[in-house]
């Protein structure tokens, strides 16, 4: 059983992941409907709104014992995203290094940070913002060119369902992708 812990608002699910990681297990997840100081890489901030039934914004905390392909982390959540949202019937591609992008629109961005204690590692945060019902107005407000599963599709996104549809292929392939790293994907 996952074990989800929701919030309506945080400032970043990453930091609050980061500040609890003593207290959270592995493959505990932080959600929330929206946050007021979400960022991605090199802090840049990430537009959020729980309008039109929402959008992801989670943490995944990860305390895997063999770190030997943690390097690949934010390429193998990429490609979880990626196949998620072929789900959709998007054909979604990737902007190195940590962006999913949908017709040269980003839809998703990805920000994984580890954790160390002295030199013993303690945890990594995968932390995802994924697009799922932005509007026209809302893409206009974010200052890079962006893009929603509802705007390409014009059709509205279970929340709820997409999520689980992202993790549970996130957790198929993950014992895998820890011995083996990521085999035969190009990213581009």
């Amino acid at each position: 059983m996952r074990n989800i812990i929701n919030f309506n608002e945080l400032n970043s699910t990453n930091g609050y992941a980061k500040k609890h990681m003593d207290e959270l297990n592995d493959f505990d997840i932080i959600s929330c409907n929206f946050q007021t100081q979400g960022h991605g890489q090199f802090d840049r901030s990430w537009y959020s709104t729980d309008e039109n039934g929402g959008n992801i914004y989670i943490s995944i905390v990860l305390k895997p014992e063999n770190i030997t392909h943690l390097n690949e982390l934010t390429r193998y959540s990429a490609l979880i995203v990626k196949k998620t949202l072929e789900k959709y019937s998007l054909k979604p591609t990737f902007k190195y290094p940590n962006d999913v992008m949908v017709n040269n629109k980003k839809i998703s961005g990805i920000l994984a940070e580890s954790q160390f204690q002295g030199s013993n590692f303690k945890g990594v945060v995968v932390g995802l913002g994924i697009n799922l019902n932005l509007e026209k107005k809302d893409l206009d407000k974010i200052d890079q060119s962006a893009t929603s599963i509802f705007y390409e599709t014009n059709k509205r996104v279970d929340k709820e369902k997409f999520l689980n549809e992202f993790l549970n292929e996130f957790e198929s392939e993950y014992s895998s992708f820890l011995i083996n790293g990521i085999k035969g994907e190009i990213l581009c």
